[in-house]
């Protein structure tokens, strides 16, 4: 534990005598449950001030996803399907190339070419 900084606090009746008791029964003093407690206060708050930072950086992103799609509109293709497609082609095409330059039956074509082996 650090240096401790001694703050006067004032409490309602009934919140001092339920911290009394719950000193007395864990062997603890006041002042480490409020230490405690005052901890476990602080973590909280930053988490929540956290989420908030997050939940904002969220609506911006909403807000300016809503202006391209105004300023452009949205695409209509699905683009990892064709971006897939023109992928496949490229293979395609790099293998038939491999298949003339080593001399093979341009005819043969294996069913998946990124796992043909050429011998």
């Amino acid at each position: 534990m650090g240096q401790l900084y001694r703050t006067q606090i004032l409490l309602e009746r009934q919140q001092h005598e339920n911290l009394k008791e719950l000193a007395t029964a864990e062997g603890r003093s006041i002042s480490e449950i409020i230490r405690e407690a005052v901890a476990g206060y602080l973590v909280e708050r930053d988490e929540q001030h956290e989420q908030q930072q997050w939940a904002e950086a969220m609506e911006e992103l909403a807000k300016i996803r809503k202006d391209i799609e105004s300023r452009f509109g949205v695409y209509p293709g699905d683009l990892v399907a064709e971006v897939r497609d023109e992928r496949t082609d490229e293979l395609w095409r790099v293998f038939r190339l491999l298949i003339e330059v080593l001399g093979r039956d341009h005819n043969s074509r294996p069913t998946d070419p990124t796992t043909t082996r050429l011998a």
